[in-house]
């Protein structure tokens, strides 16, 4: 028997559905800030940085945390209605 009452369970689900959704946009637009930063740790020429990362493994690593959120945004939005309609949780 389901105690918890269907427009309870569609408030939760929205709440929800909506907080993982800005956090997924708050999550985007910090990593356009990173491009910016990625761009601005360029080494001065004739520098040696033994322990640093090059600036191209960390556009790369950019690049594919990027194709990453974006993959998973369009995973969200496949099952929005299911997300909406459902009271779940994150363990």
């Amino acid at each position: 028997m389901d105690v918890v009452p269907e427009i309870v369970k569609s408030w939760t689900g929205r709440s929800r559905y909506e907080a993982l959704v800005g956090n997924a946009q708050g999550l985007a637009l910090l990593l356009d800030g990173v491009n910016s930063l990625i761009k601005a740790c360029e080494p001065p020429a004739g520098t040696l940085y033994q322990f640093a990362a090059r600036v191209e493994d960390l556009e790369d690593a950019h690049k594919q945390t990027v194709d990453v959120l974006r993959a998973f945004m369009t995973r969200v939005k496949t099952y929005e209605a299911d997300l909406i309609a459902k009271p779940w949780k994150v363990n």
